[in-house]
């Protein structure tokens, strides 16, 4: 007689290996009416059972809130044959079977009367979709939710099998308990990772997705839906620098040490959850962190996000609409005060088109674009005319002074280039500063 036993390859205990007796075993997030728990928010108390049916292994969901699925199938109320490698996906946690060896024979039942199994649970049939906020890990009672958060259910189990898929077609056996686990510092080891960031109150639903494969691809996805609906999406792919980068970014957070986290109740209904699956070779390691802080998970996850900002210029893509529309006016009433008083200093006018930049920038994402975009793209347009004019200018001095042998002349005039665009990572002001470098070492030379 096969014995089955449990893997959990995705969730808030992976790793974890769950083994069903003889007898069977029901599978639940409550510790006292379930034989076997996970502490799964998206799990009920009862929520599934397995067992042997004529020696074979079996699995039934038991009327659970958020269903039951065998290799990404929903399961019913009718048991379900099992097989080696099989996928079941309960909540946010997807656990491979493996059948092994002949299973111990079962302990004889204690004299007496048949204890009553559980009753399964099975919700009204206008209860609310459960997602593991409107209970306490313990026994709290259900509290009915807005209608946003009912797409979130839809939402989690797309995504948790896509990923439960992505890793169990990976590791091809079952990863090693945390503890076991090193961080992988080699450099020619390849690594891989999925994160999302996924924000609900009752009128909005914002998501963010970050991917990195093995060829070097980082992807960037947002949907923002709300009073005014935004996608937008980005990729690239990293050189070796970049890449090496990233690592160092990952690595040196220190991952492998941030414990499990456990998902906590929001009084206002709103859900705040960021997912992280890493993949360095053979070795995986996730976490879910849901309406919950911890301190050296989410300095990780903002460590990527900025990652992502740099290397695909999205900047704008941490932010809501309302947000983005809010700070490209204020880059507008910058931007258009540095040029009122673009005479008072030599680098006001820069200022100037940087805050422009940087204004339109914050709307990059936005589809439609607000009526003020138009004013953000005339200024600089007028900015950057002038500061290309002055700097023309400045370059002409310069030339002017060093074909007439004035060495002063010319050093203060790159000085003033300098001056006039401050940002080193400028081309013009590259060159302005070579040129200098130059001037300064011949002139000092020459005993001038």
């Amino acid at each position: 007689m096969k014995q089955i036993v449990l893997t959990v390859i995705l969730g808030p205990e992976m790793g974890r290996r769950l083994e069903v007796p003889p007898a069977g075993a029901t599978l639940g997030r409550s510790s006292r009416m379930a034989d076997l728990c996970l502490p799964d928010g998206m799990l009920s108390r009862i929520h599934c059972r397995f067992f042997l049916e004529g020696g074979r292994p079996m699995a039934q969901d038991l009327g659970s809130s958020n269903g039951t699925a065998l290799n990404g199938r929903p399961l019913g109320a009718d048991p379900a044959a099992l097989a080696e490698g099989d996928v079941v996906t309960v909540g946010e946690t997807a656990l491979r079977v493996t059948l092994e060896g002949e299973a111990p024979p079962a302990a004889p039942p204690p004299p007496g009367p048949s204890p009553e199994p559980p009753a399964a649970e099975t919700p009204a049939p206008d209860a609310p979709v459960d997602l593991g906020l409107s209970e306490a890990p313990a026994e709290a009672a259900p509290t009915r939710r807005g209608p946003l958060l009912g797409l979130l259910a839809g939402l989690a189990a797309i995504a948790l099998l896509a990923v439960g898929a992505w890793l169990f077609l990976r590791q091809g056996a079952a990863p090693a308990p945390e503890a076991a686990r090193a961080l992988p510092a080699a450099e020619a080891v390849p690594f891989e990772f999925r994160y999302e960031r996924l924000a609900i109150d009752a009128r909005t639903l914002f998501r963010y997705t970050l991917t990195f494969d093995n060829s070097g691809r980082l992807a960037l996805s947002i949907d923002d839906l709300g009073a005014e609906d935004r996608s937008f999406s980005k990729e690239k792919t990293l050189g070796p620098q970049a890449r090496a980068a990233l690592r160092r970014e990952i690595v040196s957070s220190r991952y492998a040490a941030i414990p499990l986290l456990y998902p906590e109740r929001s009084e206002s209904g709103a859900l705040e959850r960021r997912t992280l699956t890493l993949v360095f070779g053979p070795e995986i390691w996730a976490r879910t962190a849901e309406n919950v802080a911890n301190q050296a998970f989410d300095r990780l996850c903002e460590r990527l996000e900025t990652f992502a900002r740099t290397e695909l210029g999205a900047w704008g893509t941490q932010y809501s609409v309302a947000e983005l529309r809010a700070r490209g006016e204020e880059q507008l009433r910058v931007a258009r005060r540095y040029w009122e008083q673009r005479e008072l200093a030599d680098d006001y006018l820069f200022k100037s088109v940087s805050a422009y930049r940087a204004g339109l920038s914050y709307l990059e994402t936005l589809n439609p674009k607000p009526a003020f975009a138009a004013d953000l793209e005339a200024g600089l347009r007028e900015a950057e005319a002038l500061l290309d004019e002055r700097h023309r200018a400045a370059l002409f001095a310069v030339d002017q002074a060093l074909n007439t042998q004035r060495y002063d002349e010319a050093i203060a005039a790159l000085r003033g280039i300098l001056r006039l665009i401050p940002d080193r990572d400028d081309p013009r002001n590259a060159e302005a500063s070579e040129r200098l470098l130059s001037l300064e070492n011949r002139y000092k030379k020459g005993g001038r």
